[in-house]
Order: structure tokens, then C-alpha cells, then sequence
């Protein structure tokens, strides 16, 4: 019995080791079927999203520029003759404003006055002697007429033709001098050429004036004109420059400080480029400036608003509604992001003006207002709504 114990025991291990194998492998089976089971799908949270609900209208790009406002007539008036000032009137002076032909200084100039007395004589010797050569003309015609001769003579100082045109020159040539020499008389007065106001004075009582000698500078009163600049993509929200000159397209003049506000309008348009800037003029006017309240003062700096012309079908967003992709994001009708790639048709301080895809453009849509980078397409939304545009 003793000599078969050994191989009892080997017996009973082996059986045990295999017992205990068996029931591992069962338990490792079990296991792995319990893992291979397909697991429950879990619910996907929606992102929550502030949003904005928009429609597609029409909008106008605000333009703005600044400029100086600068005279419709600026004027160095100067002396056409010479001349001692004899009078200055009370009116010119610096400040003041004039009308149109009143009379700012008178000169003194006997030459002149003289040559004028001596143009009408000259033009009356000459009418006198043109009465005479006519007269000498008749008396040629009716010798000749007398004398029974048929035909014209064989020289024209016969009847006295040439000596009559010479005449007649005469009195031309007398008529001009008397001209020239009125016109140089009423020059010794010099007179305002346009409502105007005085921005200098350059002559004193009693100082002798030679031709072409400054007197005065005058601004007109009429308008002023703003010059601004205007870049191509601003161009391209105006309507063309026939249109805008046509329709005196309106534009808003205020001062620099904001306090001031004048109605101004297109008056014309540069037709070229200035090819170191790049940029196009257009011109603004005020009618009538210092007949406003407050008058609009020459010299002025201002800033002008202009609205451009109206962009139909256009959303109207927040600034943060375009991402740094410029991406405008939004909810499908399934509730999941969607997004498009733009360019904004204009910007202003606080909004951006979209013109969205065809198939959004005809039913309100709700467009994200803070889109982040870590957005994908395809994830669910829990739509915030914000406001209404």
C-alpha cells in the first residue's frame, strides 16, 4: 500500500490541476463574452450656444471721412492799375463781409483821366471826319453821274472808296481807345467780384499802387467745398459718380467736436486716381455756409458721413459673430452646427453685413454670436436665443 501512495497523490494533483484549470478557462470565457456584448450607446449632451435669429434686408455701408472746408472762390484781388488810394471803405476790412460790386478802395490816377479826354476827342475827330468823307463820297458819285459816264471808273479813289473805308476805321479804332480808357477810369475803383468776406487787407489810405499789386484776399460766400479721399472698396459702396452728382447725393458735415451738424451734398467726383495713394476725391458742399446756425466757418475742419447705396438681402451681425476662419456659424434644422466661409459685403463699429448662402436666405435662420475654434461641424446645439435682427 505504502509503495503505491505516491502515485495516489500524483494522481489527486493532477486531478486538482485540472479542476482548477477547467474552471479558469470557463471564468476567462464567461468573461470575454460579457465584453464582447455591445455596449448601450451613450446619450450625446447638446452644446449649449448663444445664438441670433436674422433675416435677409437691405442695408446701407456708413462712410466717413474727414476733410477742410475751403471757399468755392478764393481770391487774391490785386490792382489792374496804378494808382494813390483816396478812399477805403468802411466795410473792407479784415472779417468783414462785402457784396458783390461794392466798392472796397478808390485810386487816383490824372494820366488816365486825361487819356480818356483825349480818347473822346480823338473818337470825335474821327466821327467828323467820317461825316466828311461821306459827304465828299456823295459829291464824287454825282460828278461822276453828271459827266454821263457809263461803268465804274478805272481806279476806286475815284468815288472815294478806300478814303471812306479809312475813315470808317478811324472812328473803329477811336471807339476801342475810348473803351480801353473807360475801363482803366472805372478801374481806379476796385470793387468786390463776388459775395465775399475779407481774410486780408494789404493797402492803407494813401499808398501808391502799381499794376498787378496785391489789395486783398477774399474767400466767396456762395459754398464751401470739403475734399475728402475716398479708397476703391469705399467707391464700391457709392452709387456711380454721374448718380451721385445728379441727385446731389446727401452727405452729413460735422465738426470736429461732434457739437456742430450742417447738411451738405455731392457736388462733384475726381474722374482719376492718385496713383501714389491709390485714392479717388470726391467733393462736399454747403450752400450758403455762414448763413447757417452755427455758420460753417472756411477753413473748418469737419467730417463727413456719407450712406452708401442700398445692399439688398444682407444679414445684419455682431462683430463676434465672424470667426477668426471667417466663418459665419449657425443651427441646422436638425439642431446641429453648420457653418460657411464669407467675406463681409461692409462692417461698421458694431455689426457685420453678410450676404448668406442662397438656401439660407429665405427663412429666419439663428447664427451663432460667439463662435469658438473648438466647434465642429455636426454637434449638437442647445440654441441660447439672444435677440432678433
Amino acid at each position: 500500500m505504502k509503495r503505491f501512495l505516491p502515485w495516489i497523490t500524483l494522481g489527486l494533483s493532477i486531478i486538482v490541476l485540472a479542476a482548477v484549470y477547467i474552471y479558469i478557462s470557463a471564468a476567462m470565457n464567461k468573461q470575454d463574452a460579457s465584453f464582447s456584448r455591445q455596449r448601450p450607446p451613450a446619450q450625446e449632451t447638446p452644446l449649449d450656444v448663444s445664438v441670433i435669429t436674422v433675416n435677409v434686408s437691405s442695408h446701407a455701408a456708413a462712410i466717413g471721412a474727414v476733410g477742410i472746408a475751403q471757399p468755392h472762390q478764393n481770391l487774391t484781388l490785386t490792382s489792374q492799375v496804378s494808382g494813390e488810394v483816396m478812399t477805403l471803405a468802411d466795410q473792407f476790412e479784415v472779417g468783414s463781409q462785402i457784396k458783390q460790386g461794392q466798392a472796397l478802395l478808390t485810386l487816383s490816377n490824372i494820366s488816365l483821366k486825361s487819356d480818356l479826354a483825349s480818347a473822346q476827342n480823338q473818337l470825335a475827330n474821327a466821327a467828323l471826319a467820317l461825316k466828311e468823307e461821306q459827304r465828299q463820297v456823295e459829291q464824287a458819285n454825282a460828278e461822276w453821274r453828271a459827266a454821263g459816264l457809263d461803268g465804274d471808273p478805272a481806279s476806286d479813289l475815284v468815288l472815294r472808296a478806300p478814303q471812306l473805308a479809312s475813315a470808317k476805321a478811324d472812328v473803329t479804332a477811336a471807339k476801342a481807345a475810348l473803351a480801353l480808357a473807360k475801363d482803366n477810369v472805372e478801374k481806379l475803383s476796385i470793387k468786390a467780384p463776388f459775395d465775399s468776406i475779407v481774410v486780408s487787407k494789404d493797402v492803407s489810405l494813401g499808398s501808391y499802387l502799381s499794376s498787378n499789386t496785391q489789395v486783398a484776399t477774399l474767400y466767396s460766400t456762395d459754398r464751401v467745398t470739403i475734399n475728402i479721399e475716398l479708397s476703391l472698396q469705399d467707391w464700391q459702396k457709392l452709387p456711380d459718380a454721374q448718380t451721385l452728382i445728379a441727385e446731389r447725393w446727401p452727405a452729413t458735415v460735422q465738426s470736429v467736436n461732434g457739437h456742430d451738424t450742417w447738411q451738405g451734398y455731392v457736388k462733384q467726383a475726381g474722374f482719376h486716381v492718385d496713383s501714389a495713394s491709390g485714392l479717388r476725391s470726391l467733393f462736399i458742399a454747403v450752400d450758403r455756409p455762414l448763413e447757417q446756425t452755427p455758420a460753417l466757418l472756411p477753413g473748418s475742419y469737419v467730417k463727413i458721413a456719407l450712406e452708401g447705396a442700398q445692399q439688398q438681402r444682407l444679414w445684419q451681425l455682431p462683430n463676434s459673430s465672424l470667426s477668426q476662419k471667417s466663418q459665419i456659424w449657425y443651427i441646422d434644422q436638425d439642431n446641429r452646427l453648420a457653418n460657411f466661409d464669407t467675406t463681409p459685403v461692409f462692417v461698421d463699429q458694431t455689426s457685420v453685413y453678410i450676404e448668406p448662402p442662397a438656401v439660407l436666405q429665405n427663412t429666419p435662420q439663428q447664427v451663432l454670436t460667439h463662435p469658438y475654434n473648438s466647434y465642429l461641424t455636426g454637434m449638437l446645439a442647445n440654441p441660447l436665443q439672444r435677440a432678433t435682427q
